[in-house]
């Protein structure tokens, strides 16, 4: 990969010792997937912000790094729990501690303290077709399917590193060429909210590394495609799905190939992720719900059960009245937090996204249900 005489000269140590390795992680990927240079990013979302995801190792490398300055706008993908309100959620002071040290750490690097998955519901809304780069993986794909912005799924290191330099590898979804559908999902039925999600779980699980076209869906809004998205990306790592009218890319290959979505099969992810029968609480904000998600919820809830929701620093501080309960948390989410270790053994979610990653990360039992259907459980 062609290097700037600047780009060689922090390479070789002009700017320290940090800044010298991040420019090595950004050359070496480079290299790896054959990008031709360093392009200019606008935004960075860094992940591995959680102590339960990262745990001592990477705390250390994290206060090594701390030093060094970043310079782009740069934001924290959820930590291990709320950073004010930790007690509440029954988090340990050793890992308190432990997470305080990453986000310390990171804030000294120049990295905003807004630990979210949706950073779109926080202020930073790229531009359709600038280069940012992000990492958590709904991020990604409503970023560049929905924002229309560019962006690889940067892992901890490599976005860390593009915040450092401004700069990342021209390569996968940076280039047009890329960007382009080569599987079709053929969509003949209505989809409600929670369609979206499984829907998005089913496409990932086949699409694998084809960039997914969906005919069928004459209309969508933002909060059921950051569902379709998440789903999609939690079972296939897809980092762009176009929807023609909707979506504002939209771009296919001559013969594609086809599948036909059976609304059946739906219903069996909804299945295969349901493991359990009576939860412990029901989480809803995976990703993170908006402002109008929790408010619609506190209105249209009727259970007694304990409900948590996982959203921004913003929305929180907007939200006044809340049941008694319902608990509202900032800077984490159910799939980075400890819960295996907070007595939770069954979780209730509408997500995909948090079901997958509870059983498969925290190796907790999950309850999928529409939303709809969990504020309406008044069974007790």
């Amino acid at each position: 990969m062609f290097l700037t005489k600047q780009e060689e000269k922090i390479l070789d140590g002009e700017l320290g010792p940090i800044k010298a390795k991040a420019m090595r992680i950004l050359a070496t990927l480079g290299d790896i997937f054959d990008a031709d240079k360093l392009i200019p990013i606008d935004s960075v979302q860094v992940s591995g912000v959680s102590y339960k995801t990262i745990g001592d190792a990477g705390l250390s490398f994290l206060e090594d790094w701390s030093h060094a300055k970043v310079v782009v706008e740069t934001r924290m993908n959820p930590a291990g729990m709320d950073l004010i309100n930790w007690k509440e959620m029954g988090i340990s002071e050793d890992f308190a501690n432990k997470q305080l040290r990453i986000i310390d750490a990171l804030t000294s690097m120049g990295i905003q303290k807004s630990c979210t998955c949706t950073p779109y519901h926080a202020g930073l809304i790229p531009a359709k077709g600038s280069h940012i780069a992000w990492s958590e993986s709904s991020a990604v794909v409503f970023a560049n399917s929905i924002l229309g912005a560019m962006t690889n799924r940067e892992g901890g290191p490599s976005a860390l590193s593009a915040a450092l330099i401004g700069k990342t590898p021209n390569y996968g979804m940076h280039l047009e060429r890329n960007r382009v559908g080569e599987i079709l999902f053929e969509v003949d039925f209505d989809l409600t909210d929670f369609d979206f999600s499984l829907l998005g779980y089913y496409i990932g699980k086949y699409a694998q590394n084809k960039i997914p076209i969906i005919s069928g869906i004459k209309k969508a809004n933002q909060i059921q495609l950051k569902s379709l998205g998440a789903g999609a990306a939690a079972s296939g790592g897809i980092p762009l799905f176009m929807i023609k009218n909707i979506t504002p890319e939209f771009r296919i290959i001559e013969k594609p190939e086809r599948i036909h979505v059976d609304h059946e099969e739906l219903i069996s992810i909804q299945e295969d992720l349901t493991n359990c029968d009576r939860p412990n609480i029901i989480s809803f904000g995976c990703p993170h719900c908006s402002l109008e998600e929790i408010e619609e919820i506190i209105q249209k809830n009727k259970t007694n059960k304990e409900i948590w929701i996982c959203t921004t620093k913003q929305a929180k501080e907007k939200i006044k009245a809340v049941p008694s309960n319902i608990k509202i948390f900032s800077d984490t989410c159910m799939v980075v937090a400890p819960v295996e270790k907070l007595g939770i053994e069954c979780l209730a979610t509408d997500s995909t996204k948090s079901a997958h990653y509870s059983q498969t990360l925290s190796q907790i039992k999950t309850i999928l249900k529409p939303r709809e259907e969990l504020l309406n459980d008044i069974k007790g």
